[in-house]
């Protein structure tokens, strides 16, 4: 049995892969992330809800063609297992190394994971700008 501080531990690592598949442009790594179901959903700073591998996977290529570098610093990091379902919210700090671009973009975040055959996989990946703070 996996104790419940190993699956955070391993929830984080999966979801430093995720970020760190995204920075580098690595189509394969990333795609590696995502579990293998058409149930998957994926939403992009101030797009539509992409559903199924061919549309999530799809935008994931759309984004990777021609990027300019990325990195990415994280806020307010929080995971939470519960069971087989673990889930990091958090606020994204997105800096492109891109003259044309604003130099950084702020989203909050919500990456859903789910345990399959011991391996975190990512179902859900859901990023809205952050415009302006609500409250303290």
């Amino acid at each position: 049995m996996v104790e419940a501080w190993d699956r955070t531990k391993e929830l984080a690592r999966a979801n430093r892969a995720f970020y760190r598949a995204f920075e580098a442009l690595d189509l394969e790594s990333m795609l590696a992330i995502w579990d293998d179901d058409e149930s998957i959903r994926c939403v992009h700073p101030g797009a539509q809800m992409l559903v199924g591998r061919e549309q999530v996977f799809g935008s994931w290529r759309a984004i990777f063609a021609g990027r300019p570098q990325l990195s990415f610093d994280l806020a307010d990091v929080d995971l939470r297992v519960m069971g087989d379902l673990g889930w990091v919210s958090c606020e994204e700090h997105l800096r492109m190394q891109d003259a044309n671009q604003d130099p950084e973009f702020k989203a909050v975040c919500t990456n859903l994971y789910l345990l399959r055959e011991g391996q975190w996989r990512l179902v859900l990946h859901h990023a809205s700008p952050l415009a302006r703070r609500l409250g303290p």
